[in-house]
């Protein structure tokens, strides 16, 4: 059912009655709000099978057509001459392309609703160093934005944090869950720094460092002494010193440090 098309007819059979502005928007805000329910697919319960199509896989030349097969969430069979499981759902694919899924591989997919609207954006911290800041539990897995990406074929992204010189670590999500466990394929991704602008500010930026927005240099000293402390913070860890707290900052760092994950 379309909910547009039923609230054009519920406020045409209205027109002749006086109600309040409030009823009429709360109709509004309801046909809105089940635009675009999310719904994750149900796990796969037969082998499904894309037949005749011309495919254009990863890494090798298109395939005229071919055929692929995929079972439990994963492509099992792909070929020209792949023969069709029993049992197997069949798609005709004649006349169609087949291609892999989209990687988007930076966004802010989940964090960020209207931009406009301040409560509906999470892509960053305040302060300048957030080492130990985690995409994956800031995204939103009802954003609307979730579902139009993964329509055009957008079924995994790396999503990060911004704004920080340190911002913190981003996480590869595929856009098909009910939580962010669900949806995060990967955490931590990568720690993200915002290298300083290495030319003097000019204009309303000069203004904004005049009152006290830090320096490039002073960000630069951030960015070593960060790394610095990290580095000391993990040999003292490794050396089984007790006298060292635990600091999510720096314990967030650890993986980069390692080689774990890049920079």
């Amino acid at each position: 059912m379309n909910p547009f098309k039923t609230l054009n007819s519920n406020l045409r059979n209205l027109r002749n009655l006086r109600l309040p502005l409030s009823i009429l928007s709360v109709l509004c805000i309801s046909a809105v709000n089940r635009a675009s329910d999310t719904i994750p697919a149900a796990p796969q319960s037969q082998p499904i099978a894309i037949v005749g199509a011309d495919i254009y896989p990863v890494s090798a030349p298109p395939i005229a057509g071919g055929t692929v097969v995929f079972d439990k969430g994963k492509i099992v069979a792909i070929g020209r001459d792949v023969p069709v499981p029993a049992g197997a759902q069949t798609i005709d694919g004649k006349g169609k392309r087949v291609y892999p899924g989209l990687f988007d591989a930076a966004s802010d997919i989940g964090l960020a609703e209207i931009n406009m609207v301040r409560q509906t954006v999470d892509t960053r911290e305040t302060g300048n160093l957030n080492p130990n800041i985690r995409a994956e539990r800031a995204i939103n897995p009802d954003s609307e934005h979730i579902p139009v990406a993964r329509s055009n074929g957008v079924l995994l992204s790396t999503v990060a944090p911004e704004g920080s010189v340190i911002a913190g670590s981003s996480a590869v999500v595929q856009l098909d869950g009910w939580t962010w466990e669900d949806l995060t394929v990967k955490a931590p991704a990568a720690v993200h720094l915002n290298w300083p602008a290495m030319r003097a500010p000019t204009g309303r930026r000069a203004a904004a460092a005049a009152e006290g927005a830090p320096s490039r240099d002073q960000q630069l000293e951030d960015i070593r002494k960060t790394i610095a402390d990290a580095r000391a913070y993990k040999a003292a860890r490794d050396a089984g010193d007790k006298s060292v707290p635990f600091d999510s900052r720096w314990d967030a760092m650890l993986p980069l440090i390692e080689g774990k994950i890049p920079l």
